[in-house]
Parts: C-alpha cells; sequence; structure tokens
C-alpha cells in the first residue's frame, strides 16, 4: 500500500477512499477505490511518465470513451501530474473465467453461450465506427463473469488497426496470435485467433471435449498461417450460433425445417450424386420438402438440359419427387431458398460444410483401391452414416467391424433418376432413429 501511495501524488480525499492496492510494481499501480459521494467502487489506474508505457493509459481512456456498452467498462475520469497520469474507472465485480472453470465442467450449451458473448464483444470492437479497435490480449483472465454475464476488462495494449502496421513483438504467449508474438503487421485475425485459444481453454473444462465441429472451428479460429484463419469475428459468431442447432422449428411441428444434410464421398466415384438425389426423392415422396443442391458442379442445370418433363420455377427444378437448387453462378442474382429441408451434394470434400450440417452421410466404396484408406476423425460421430456402395454384403461387413460401426450397403441400381424400392430401404434404416425426419 505503501509504495501505491508514494506513486499516487495527486489528492483523493475529496473524491475517493482508498480500499486496496490490487496490483503495483516501480511504475504502475492499480487500486481499489470508493468513491465518497455515490459510494461506488471504481479502479485507480496509476502509471508514471518515465515508463515507456506511459501511452497506456491515456490509449485506453481515447479507445473505451468512444463506447457506450454494458460490456466494456466505462470511464470516468483522466488526470495528471507532473510525473504520473491517472485514470479513473468502473470497477467490474466479479470472477473470471479461468475462476469460474476451476474443478468445473461446463455444458456444450453454456460453452457456446460464453463463447458467443466473448464474440459479440470482440464484434463491437471490430465494428467500431469509423475504424476497428484490435484488443490484442485475450485470455481468460481479462474475461470477468458478473451476473451470468462476461464483460472485458484491462485494454492496455489495445490499438486501433492503423496503428496496427508495424508492431513490436507483444502479448501474452499461449494466447496471442504468433504474427502479434513476433511482431509486424496485425489486423482482426490476431483477436481471432486468441479468442479460439479460450473457446478450447472452455472446451478442455467442458462436456464438449470430443465434439468433432467444435473441433474443426477452433482448429480454423487458431490456424498459424492468418491466410487459412476464420475470415472474421462474425462468421466465428455465426459457426458458433450453427452449434445450437434448429431447436425454434421444433415449436412449429415441422423439425425438419432448414435442417442439412451433407452427402460426402470418401473419394472421387463413389456415388455421391446419386445417393444425394436419390435422398431427396425419398423425403419428398414422404412429404417431406426437400431440395436438392450441388455444391462442387452444376448436377442440377444438366437434369434440365436432359430430362424433358422437368420444370423450372423460381430457381428450383421440379420433376417427379425430385427437387433441385438451380447453380447459376455467383454472377447472376439468386432466388431465395426455399424453406425446407437441405440435401447437400459435397463430393468428396466437407471441410467447408462441417460445421453448417445435422447430418452427414459418408460414402465408401468396394473399389480395391479404398480398402486401405485412412478415414477422417469425424466419421465415428452419431451424425456421421455410412454408406458402402458398389460393394456386396462381405465387404460391408468387414467395414463395420473395422470401423466399429454400422455401415449400409448401397444397392445396385441403373437409372439414376428412379428411385427404387431398395433405395427406400437403406434411407428407411439410417433414418429410423432420427424422428426429426420420418
Amino acid at each position: 500500500m505503501e509504495g501505491a501511495d508514494i506513486l499516487i501524488n495527486i489528492n483523493l480525499d475529496d473524491r475517493y477512499e482508498i480500499i486496496k492496492t490490487l496490483q503495483q510494481s516501480a511504475a504502475t499501480a492499480v487500486v481499489l477505490v470508493r468513491h465518497k459521494k455515490i459510494g461506488a467502487l471504481r479502479i485507480l489506474k496509476a502509471i508514471s511518465k518515465a515508463s515507456p508505457d506511459a501511452h497506456s493509459i491515456l490509449s485506453e481512456a481515447h479507445l473505451l470513451q468512444g463506447f457506450n456498452s454494458t460490456l466494456l467498462p466505462t470511464i470516468y475520469e483522466v488526470e495528471e501530474d507532473e510525473e504520473v497520469y491517472y485514470l479513473i474507472e468502473e470497477y467490474i465485480d466479479g470472477i473470471s473465467l479461468r475462476e469460474y472453470l476451476l474443478g468445473k465442467v461446463i455444458t456444450k450449451d453454456e460453452l457456446i453461450k460464453f463463447a458467443v458473448e466473448i464474440c459479440s464483444i470482440v464484434e463491437l470492437l471490430h465494428k467500431a465506427g469509423r475504424e476497428p479497435v484490435l484488443y490484442l490480449d485475450m485470455k481468460p483472465d481479462h474475461l470477468i463473469i458478473q451476473e451470468e454475464k462476461i464483460r472485458l476488462i484491462d485494454f492496455g495494449i489495445s490499438m486501433r488497426k492503423s496503428e496496427c502496421r508495424q508492431m513490436n513483438p507483444q502479448g501474452t504467449p499461449n494466447w496471442a496470435a504468433p504474427e502479434q508474438l513476433r511482431g509486424g503487421f496485425l489486423d482482426e485475425r490476431c483477436d481471432i485467433y486468441a479468442v479460439g485459444k479460450v473457446i478450447d481453454f472452455m472446451r478442455s473444462n467442458s462436456y464438449a471435449k470430443d465434439d468433432y465441429k467444435l473441433a474443426y472451428l477452433i482448429e480454423k479460429a487458431t490456424a498459424e498461417n492468418v491466410e487459412l484463419r476464420t475470415k472474421s469475428i462474425s462468421v466465428l459468431k455465426e459457426q458458433l450460433i450453427a452449434l445450437i442447432g434448429s431447436k425454434g422449428n421444433e415449436k412449429f411441428g415441422k423439425k425438419h425445417l432448414d435442417k442439412r444434410i451433407a452427402v460426402v464421398g470418401s473419394g472421387t466415384s463413389v456415388g455421391t450424386t446419386h445417393i444425394a438425389i436419390s435422398l431427396c426423392k425419398f423425403f419428398n415422396k414422404r412429404k417431406i420438402d426437400t431440395y436438392y443442391e450441388d455444391l462442387r458442379k452444376n448436377t442440377v442445370n444438366d437434369i434440365w438440359k436432359s430430362v424433358k418433363s422437368a420444370r423450372l420455377e423460381e430457381g428450383v427444378l421440379y420433376h417427379d419427387c425430385f427437387r433441385g437448387v438451380m447453380n447459376y453462378g455467383d454472377a447472376i442474382e439468386k432466388h431465395k431458398p426455399p424453406v425446407g429441408l437441405r440435401v447437400l451434394d459435397c463430393g468428396k470434400d466437407a471441410t467447408d460444410i462441417l460445421l453448417s450440417v445435422d447430418i452427414l452421410i459418408y460414402v465408401i466404396s468396394g473399389s480395391p483401391w479404398q480398402q486401405n484408406m485412412i478415414y477422417p476423425p469425424w466419421i465415428k460421430e452419431k451424425n456421421v452414416y455410412i454408406i458402402n456402395n458398389f460393394s456386396n454384403k462381405i465387404t460391408s461387413i468387414k467395414k463395420a467391424k473395422e470401423l466399429k460401426k454400422r455401415v449400409y450397403m448401397y444397392p445396385l441400381t441403373r437409372n439414376s433418376m428412379d428411385l427404387s424400392k431398395e433405395e427406400e430401404k437403406v434411407f428407411t434404416a439410417i433414418f429410423k432413429n432420427e424422428k426429426d425426419y420420418i
């Protein structure tokens, strides 16, 4: 306490009562004070003008005064004397995220709730006025849980984006982005990296440790190569919200609305397109509005050209029980997507859709070159179903034993636009436990 008194030279007695010193060094002090007239607790920060970091208090004050949000601390006063800068700001009473998670295991829903709130705070900074603010110091210790709401503190090294063109190395190891620890040009993606690390920290203290969608989301957010990292904090926030699922549709009695089923192949020429088209017809035959989309090719356009009886209405191709969304390319304005179940033909690449689908059908083949392949880690998830195409019963049984999971043998078919009874049996077996769909 004596050290703080030495640093704090201005007269506070008429306004504040010093309660205790929270943090102190030779050049800085953080002190808890009480406003005498209104009784409110506040934080007094002091830093010597001789310190190389003396500008941090003024920078923090200037940045925070531009915001009016309950998610950030309020700045009350900025003063100085001949030797020291002083900042008086709101005292945020609560416990840090790190303290909250000590000896505690949180649910996936609670993890996502916290993560979305953290993204909302950073989103506020990144969309600030005319120029984004980079926080640069995200870690569990700076996230305070106050009445079930998360608030962010300590903006000592935060800067406007234009000030981050040639930065010296700074930040906290194990939390800050690699480019931030190296120094140089920084942008919003360094905050995305740190948020991803915080989400990973929460995941290690949650029941969602083995959630492959969450793991993939974290992997993208914390990519060391900044060009491969999640593009914006808003995108990360949307991805987190998507993990919650479309529970809102249940109250309307149509649980399948806006759900997405991805059909992904283990390689080329394993039959993903035929299976995806047949699945679309399967659901429409059962009066569930379902739309096929090819994410890699122009399959619907090809069907339109080859099937004379097909009709096109507002960007959707109709033929018997098939409904396909036309792909006109990016240059043409797209129609508003119809409401209904989506079957996505993804080819052999599931990378871009893992976070946004409810069910994934993984198509493997009985071909000799596919017998010793390495399968993706998410193949054993509950919402992933395996179809063995161009194969036989013996091969399917072997694959099931290898993967320790049921494998559905797909029947041989001749016409890609016809839905056979044997195909219907396979889909019925897959979706019999998915009550939202049948």
